[in-house]
């Protein structure tokens, strides 16, 4: 009986997407050039603390937190009502990992404050990384309320909309902030994901193309174009998207993973193993990519690799159910049928809803001759593949079903 190989990690559109400096949807930190309406000038008559606070901005945007958030700090103690250095402060130490931090700070300066709409959007940014839903749709409210006309908050707000899986909430407010502004090429992103999801791909890519239109280097548009021609089988337009994506951001894995299934997808395993390895360059704890180079080694029919690349993910993520499987799949390869099973096991211990390992299971009993333990995990297998539409699998198992009939008969 043959054995169904790897399949790659499927290339998911993340939520809370399009932030302004957001990588192809990674929930990332705050971002100063996020909080709009700020006048220096105004915020304080103190010319000490306005010169810490832009100190603090240019430390902040070469990445120097530890130094931005000394110089905000100075800011507030040469003027403790400086509601716009709380709001960076906030922010800074939100991209420490601190956000309950964060979220103190700008309810100080919401207090000094109350008509600062900055406050509100940023805290409505931790409440969104943080998955705290609906305060960040309060505080994104009280932003617009003060400011109608803020598009970025109406803008985060269909994000959440979109995270908390209510579409065409989403898709109304990512329509107001195109009407608002229709130059905002995030907007349009942002409704090609939502129409992704609805599986509308033609008008998806119609939204793709039109924030690319409007900004050539989005290269999250361009990500999450690339997603959507893989999906339709167009490979060779998807690698030019990725291609484009990592050549805008070439610090972003989660481009170079990919690009890296597309290549893959071709039959050009030498290039995608080469990309996946960029991606785990950039962040050794990628699991897509790691366990997609594990994929692509064994493609490779390079066991003793696809051994070690799967043991790593494990190593990364021990309750990862398709590296078992995975791993299963190579040592049963190796002739190892005793530790593949054990393999196959813990595979489903950890996720009894997964039906290729049930599968490689039943199929490795089989070939030990224990057809009654086969035939039940390939049973198993049917109903599982049966309830998630699977009727490529389906068709497979009752072909062996047929075959192992045909054996006993």
């Amino acid at each position: 009986m043959l054995k169904t190989k790897n399949l790659l990690a499927v290339t998911i559109i993340g939520l809370c997407l399009l932030k302004t400096n957001a990588a192809f949807g990674k929930n990332i930190g705050v971002s100063l050039s996020q909080v709009p309406d700020i006048s220096i000038a105004a915020a304080s008559d103190n010319k000490q603390a306005v010169a810490s606070f832009n100190e603090g901005i240019t430390l902040y945007q070469q990445g120097d937190l530890k130094g931005a958030e000394a110089a905000f700090r100075k800011a507030i103690e040469l003027e403790p009502s400086y509601a716009q250095a709380y709001i960076a402060l906030g922010n800074t130490l939100d991209d420490q990992g601190k956000p309950k931090d964060a979220i103190a700070l700008y309810k100080k300066a919401i207090s000094l404050d109350p008509k600062e709409p900055g406050a509100y959007f940023n805290m409505g940014l931790t409440f969104s990384r943080l998955e705290q839903y609906e305060e960040a749709i309060s505080a994104y409210k009280k932003a617009i309320g003060l400011d109608p006309k803020y598009i970025r908050a109406h803008h985060n707000l269909g994000n959440v909309y979109y995270n908390q899986k209510k579409l065409p909430e989403a898709i109304a407010k990512y329509t107001q902030v195109i009407r608002l502004d229709p130059n905002y090429a995030p907007a349009y992103a942002s409704l090609g994901n939502t129409l992704y999801a609805q599986g509308k791909l033609d008008q998806a890519v119609t939204q793709y193309k039109k924030a690319i239109s409007l900004d050539p280097n989005y290269a999250g548009a361009h990500y999450y174009l690339g997603n959507v021609l893989s999906d339709q089988g167009k490979t060779a337009e998807a690698v030019a998207e990725y291609t484009e994506a990592v050549r805008l951001e070439p610090k972003n894995p989660v481009g170079y993973n990919a690009l890296g299934n597309a290549l893959y997808n071709q039959g050009q395993l030498e290039e995608a193993i080469t990309k996946y390895q960029q991606a785990i360059t950039i962040d050794p704890s990628y699991i897509d990519a790691q366990y997609n180079l594990g994929s692509a080694f064994y493609a490779q029919g390079n066991l003793a690799e696809t051994v070690n690349q799967y043991t790593k993910v494990i190593s990364l993520d021990p309750k990862n159910a398709e590296a078992y499987t995975g791993l299963g799949n190579a040592v049963d390869d190796q002739g190892k049928s005793e530790e593949a099973i054990a393999h196959y096991k813990k595979a489903i211990s950890l996720a009894p809803s997964y039906g290729l390992a049930y599968y490689n299971l039943g199929i490795t009993l089989g070939r030990q001759q224990k057809l009654d333990e086969a035939i039940a995990n390939l049973k198993k297998a049917r109903e599982l593949f049966q309830a998630q539409g699977n009727t490529k699998m389906v068709e497979k198992v009752d072909q062996l079903f047929q075959k192992i009939n045909s054996q006993t008969n």
